[in-house]
C-alpha cells in the first residue's frame, strides 16, 4: 500500500540548485572584473605592435590567425558605425544589460551554467563598452587568415565562448538534467 501513496503521474521535478555563496559570487564578479583588465591590456599592448604607421599586421598562427589593428565605430560587422544616435542608443542599453547582469549575478539568481556562462559574456561585454566610452570606437586586432571573416577582438572571444555555453546548458545538459530526474 505504500506504492499508491504517491500518484503515479506525478512529473520528477528538478530540485533548484541552492544560491551560490557570496564568496563564490564576489570571485565570479572579480573573474570578469579580470577579464576586463585583461582584455584592454590586450589592445594597448595591439595599438603599440600593429597601429600604424609604426607596427604592420603581424601572424600568430600561419595560415590561421593574424593581426591587424582596426577602429570599429559600429557593433558586430560594423553595423550602426556610421550613425552616432544609434551607437549611443546602443552603448546605453549595453550599459543596463551589463548592469543587470552584475545585480543577477550579485544577487545569487544566476547559478551553475548561468554563473558560468554570464561570466565571460560580461566580461566582453564591458571590455568592448570600455573602448567605446573611452575611444568612441572598439579595437580589433584577431583576422582568421583562412577565410574571409570580420576582425575581432578578445572581448567578442569571450562574448561568443560564453554565449556558446549558455547555450550547451539551455539545449543539452538542462534536458539531460531534466531526463535523469
Amino acid at each position: 500500500m505504500a506504492c499508491l501513496e504517491k500518484p503515479i503521474l506525478e512529473k520528477p521535478s528538478l530540485k533548484a540548485p541552492e544560491k551560490p555563496k557570496l564568496w563564490v559570487r564576489l570571485t565570479a564578479l572579480g573573474a570578469a572584473a579580470l577579464l576586463v583588465a585583461a582584455d584592454q591590456w590586450i589592445k594597448v599592448r595591439i595599438q603599440w605592435v600593429t597601429a600604424p604607421p609604426t607596427g604592420s599586421p603581424g601572424v600568430l598562427i600561419p595560415h590561421v590567425l593574424g593581426l591587424q589593428y582596426t577602429r570599429n565605430t559600429g557593433i558586430s560587422f560594423s553595423l550602426f558605425g556610421d550613425s552616432p544616435a544609434a551607437m549611443r542608443a546602443v552603448s546605453a542599453i549595453t550599459a543596463l544589460v551589463l548592469l543587470t547582469g552584475a545585480v543577477l549575478l550579485l544577487s545569487g539568481k544566476l547559478r551553475g551554467g548561468y554563473l558560468a556562462g554570464a561570466v565571460p559574456v560580461l566580461a566582453g561585454g564591458a571590455g568592448n563598452l570600455v573602448d567605446r566610452l573611452l575611444h568612441g570606437y572598439v579595437v580589433d586586432y584577431l583576422e582568421l587568415l583562412f577565410m574571409r571573416f570580420a576582425i575581432f577582438n578578445f572581448a567578442d572571444v569571450l562574448i561568443t565562448c560564453g554565449v556558446a555555453w549558455l547555450a550547451f546548458w539551455v539545449l543539452v545538459w538542462e534536458p539531460r538534467a531534466r531526463k535523469k530526474a
